[in-house]
């Protein structure tokens, strides 16, 4: 389905590229939809565990964690997919046509946003951030992050290559007035 469009994508394409036969995928599922939405969850598990396995390298620096956080979602790493990339904006496609989609895509942004809002909550308990509104600092910082998903895969070329995390905490730098730089991975491991 990334590859060929929702709508492009018959369920024995699915079967094929999984390497099963069409009658087992139809066993399991009775439609395109129910391997969408498994496929998201699929995909909303396997981020917030990798997303975890990161942020436990930060040592519950909240200042780190929300570097970890931009840098593991825009960063140029080795673990970077783009055929989750392309997965995930497709799937945000289907959600504007689909309210089954819209809702299990709206809650898997839910909790991005909630996970990001415990990092930021903890930083302003620390006095490490100052921000008027933690819920709007997140929905913010993740509406950038999504946005350059966006561009990413649709019009990569638009983007300045290494310059969406850089440029996601400088916007972060302006919502939450950090008391020391949010650092790059590489500025910390220096």
């Amino acid at each position: 389905m990334a590859r060929k469009g929702y709508d492009g994508a018959s369920v024995a394409d699915v079967a094929r590229t999984a390497g099963l036969t069409p009658g087992l995928v139809h066993y399991h599922f009775s439609n395109k939809e129910e391997i969408l939405l498994a496929a998201l969850a699929a995909m909303a598990a396997r981020h917030a565990e990798q997303l975890e396995q990161r942020l436990t390298g930060s040592a519950g620096d909240p200042v780190a964690e929300l570097a970890t956080f931009i840098d593991f979602h825009l960063g140029l790493g080795a673990d970077a997919d783009p055929d989750a990339l392309s997965c995930w904006i497709l799937i945000s496609g289907e959600a504007l046509r689909n309210r089954k989609v819209r809702a299990k895509f709206e809650r898997t942004l839910e909790e991005m946003i909630d996970r990001l809002a415990q990092i930021l909550a903890r930083g302003v308990e620390q006095r490490l951030f100052s921000c008027a509104s933690i819920p709007a600092a997140a929905s913010a910082l993740v509406a950038t992050i999504h946005g350059y998903f966006m561009l990413a895969a649709t019009a990569r070329k638009v983007i300045p290559r290494g310059s969406a995390a850089a440029a996601t905490k400088q916007m972060a730098t302006g919502l939450l007035a950090p008391r020391r730089p949010i650092a790059t991975v590489q500025d910390r491991r220096s």
